[in-house]
């Protein structure tokens, strides 16, 4: 059995790190709240751009970023987070995309987060331009680049499909882990609706939907912040539990080791007396 030295020792080092993981755990919650409101701003706007790219008819128009072809080479974008104390979070995110690049002959990472930069660049990937670290808040210029630069890659024939693995946040601390194809662009054939627009479809179209790119890139990235506040939160709560059922463990083996100090000290004492008597 431990001292009630060692034991008080190691109470006071569980209860700092209680401190920290509760801590974290309140940064967790405020950070995931404004997130969770990033993604409400922002899905709106995402959903109505589809619309629209479906009422002009994409489909039937030839354009660089539409056209099908036999993938030989693939690009995977790959939102991760830049830091740990998650969970599972990024090992799940990073596990995925390994998964999703494994199916093309040819594969380019474009990591956005630190976490799969680090990762698939150790693992032997050939990395593409990314964005590590990603940042929170993310700015949408950067993300931005990046998409515009993943579809001139398309465009010129460098590769033939382009995936998007994410964590999409679906309120409080849910979250599905789901691999997206972004290039090419596939709409349904039938148009919710129609829309008056000018100039012609094929014109629009070029200036429609690299900003279509971007919003898809961009809603994935504040999907997975999201979700990688939800999975800091989740885990940060299990570890102040953790820590405070070790306190009480602690203490009980403290009270014990006490008494038992106790106990020997009176039993010392009765034997002296009795053998001064």
């Amino acid at each position: 059995m431990l001292s009630t030295r060692d034991v008080k020792r190691k109470i006071r080092g569980v209860r700092n790190i209680e401190q920290i993981t509760r801590a974290m755990k309140t940064v967790a919650s405020v950070r995931l709240r404004r997130a969770e409101a990033r993604v409400r701003a922002a899905r709106p706007y995402a959903d109505k751009m589809a619309e629209i790219l479906t009422a002009l008819g994409a489909p039937a128009i030839a354009h660089p970023l539409l056209q099908q072809r036999e993938v030989r080479s693939a690009a995977v974008i790959v939102v991760s987070g830049d830091r740990g104390l998650c969970g599972a979070y990024n090992h799940n995110v990073i596990r995925h995309a390994a998964a999703v690049a494994a199916q093309a002959p040819q594969v380019h990472i474009v990591p956005l987060g630190r976490k799969a930069n680090d990762f698939l660049r150790r693992a032997g990937y050939s990395i593409r331009d990314g964005l590590s670290p990603l940042r929170d808040p993310p700015e949408f210029a950067d993300v931005a680049a990046v998409a515009d630069a993943v579809g001139e890659l398309y465009a010129k024939g460098e590769c033939d499909s382009v995936q998007l693995v994410y964590t999409r946040h679906m309120g409080g601390q849910a979250s599905r882990l789901v691999a997206e194809n972004l290039l090419p662009i596939a709409t349904p054939e039938a148009a919710p609706r129609e829309f008056i627009y000018e100039p012609a479809a094929p014109l629009l179209l070029d200036q429609f939907l690299p900003r279509f790119i971007r919003t898809r890139v961009w809603t994935a990235v504040l999907d997975a912040q999201a979700s990688e506040h939800s999975a800091r939160l989740t885990a940060m709560t299990l570890a102040t539990d953790n820590a405070e059922e070790m306190i009480q463990s602690l203490t009980l083996e403290y009270n014990k080791a006490r008494q038992a100090s106790i106990t020997g000290e009176l039993l010392d004492i009765v034997g002296t007396a009795e053998a001064l008597a």
